[in-house]
């Protein structure tokens, strides 16, 4: 919540404004790398924008997918993030100095793989907090994978540590290691090494 404090003032001056000046207020939070197919950005009030490489993305954004694209997103902090079809994601919150740095993302459908390299100005990185229907994902310098997989909810793990949180259990997951939610509301799964296989069909997903 303190996060989402911090920028109260901003929020209730872009309230206040038309949708063109909107994106004068709304913070820059990164950019485009690359798009195959179709992507947008959407915010209340203002016209849905065609995302191509280099277009900005601004906080409050909702970057959806179609389908059978890809998109892949470079977020301010050095966090980049890959989406794959039909995937939504909004960044609620990013702050990558000060005490109080944090970045918090809300997946609202899709597969979606997340990627940022350990450390920072004091030799730790800032969290990033990822809200999901399902559940809830903690993590600080990691690389994992989070979305659909084999008709169930699934996070796995390349680099990093990861905290799972759901239905009211937690898991924490290591490289190499994952873990299933077999629905909303249900607790993560036994926690396990996957197969080459599998981490083969996830990356598919995103790549």
């Amino acid at each position: 919540m303190s996060l989402h404090r911090r920028f109260l003032s901003t929020l209730l001056l872009s309230a206040a404004l038309p949708p063109r000046a909107l994106a004068s207020v709304r913070m820059r939070v990164g950019e485009v790398s690359e798009v195959t197919g179709e992507a947008t950005a959407h915010f209340p009030d203002a016209a849905p924008r065609a995302l191509a490489p280099a277009s900005v993305l601004l906080r409050q954004d909702l970057i959806t997918t179609g389908r059978a694209a890809r998109l892949v997103g470079r977020l301010e902090g050095g966090i980049e993030f890959r989406l794959g079809e039909r995937a939504s994601l909004r960044v609620d919150a990013l702050t990558s100095h000060g005490p109080r740095a944090g970045t918090v993302l809300r997946i609202f459908d899709g597969p979606v793989l997340l990627d940022r390299p350990p450390g920072g100005g004091h030799g730790t990185a800032p969290p990033i907090i990822l809200n999901f229907p399902w559940g809830r994902i903690g993590v600080r310098g990691t690389r994992f994978f989070a979305g659909p997989l084999d008709g169930r909810h699934a996070v796995f793990v390349f680099r990093g540590l990861v905290a799972v949180e759901s239905g009211g259990g937690a898991v924490l997951l290591r490289e190499g290691e994952g873990a299933e939610i077999r629905g909303q509301g249900a607790p993560p799964g036994p926690v396990s090494r996957w197969t080459r296989a599998r981490i083969d069909r996830a990356l598919a997903l995103v790549a």
